[in-house]
């Protein structure tokens, strides 16, 4: 009789958001990119085990649960999960429950390396279908509130150079179908030390980026202004260190925020 109740209990709990601790009404936000969304900045052994207050990550089940990082492990398209490190997640997602007062759930689902043709929604290999997926069951817990991006290393080195008109059709078709026009969107910069030619980069900060906040409406950018790179010696290397990753949520905290009296 006793293992029979606890096996009542434990279905009701694995069905109700209550039982099991988990807020009825989340807001939740996708991030998606390449591997700074991913997030490759070093993890310390705190980041795995204490959770972030008011942060919830969606799982491999498609249910919330406590925030630890790396907030990619659940990833559906990532590469190993040896590879995730600290994304702008842990920061953003710590001071938007700071700010607002409500618990806060996100789906982070970046693949290391992709590139914008890659997240079209006609592309075979399913990123795209896979973030409207994951996100679509983050609504049955809240409201998405917001979409951040942040991804172009590769493109800076393939020269895509009609990449605002690719971000564009990306962001049209996510909004279709997660059913608002409307959701705001922040598009992150790319490092500015020497990891690929330098003017390519500039062209990309100074021009691409800023032409795509226009293009997208309800869209703004963060700058990589003064973000550092993870190694000091591998200058070739793309990736954010974790304190740049850190200031980097709080500026992708910052511009989201700018839109709240919209989206409340």
């Amino acid at each position: 009789m006793k293992k029979k109740m606890l096996f009542c209990l434990l279905a009701l709990m694995m069905f109700c958001p209550i039982l099991a601790g988990i807020p009825e009404d989340f807001d939740v936000y996708l991030l998606i990119g390449q591997s700074n969304m991913a997030g490759r900045g070093p993890l310390e052994a705190k980041d795995t085990t204490d959770v972030i207050e008011g942060v919830w990550l969606l799982n491999a089940d498609g249910v919330p649960e406590p925030a630890v990082a790396p907030l990619n492990q659940y990833s559906t398209i990532r590469k190993e999960l040896s590879l995730q490190g600290y994304n702008p997640g842990c920061e953003f997602g710590r001071i938007m429950h700071k700010e607002t007062g409500r618990p806060i759930l996100l789906v982070v689902n970046a693949r290391g390396g992709s590139h914008i043709a890659e997240w079209q929604p006609d592309n075979s290999n399913g990123y795209f279908k896979d973030a409207v997926s994951r996100t679509q069951k983050a609504m049955m817990y809240g409201k998405l509130k917001g979409i951040l991006w942040n991804q172009g290393e590769t493109d800076v080195q393939m020269k895509t150079w009609d990449y605002p008109e690719k971000f564009s059709l990306m962001i049209s078709a996510l909004r279709k179908e997660l059913g608002s026009d409307a959701i705001p969107v922040v598009i992150g910069q790319v490092g500015r030390w020497n990891w690929a030619d330098k003017g390519d980069i500039e062209k990309f900060n100074d021009s691409i980026v800023p032409a795509v906040s226009k293009l997208v409406p309800d869209c703004s950018y963060v700058s990589s202004k003064g973000l550092e790179r993870r190694f000091k010696d591998k200058e070739r290397d793309p990736h954010y260190g974790r304190e740049a990753q850190i200031e980097l949520g709080r500026r992708y905290a910052e511009a989201i925020k700018s839109f709240l009296p919209q989206i409340k």
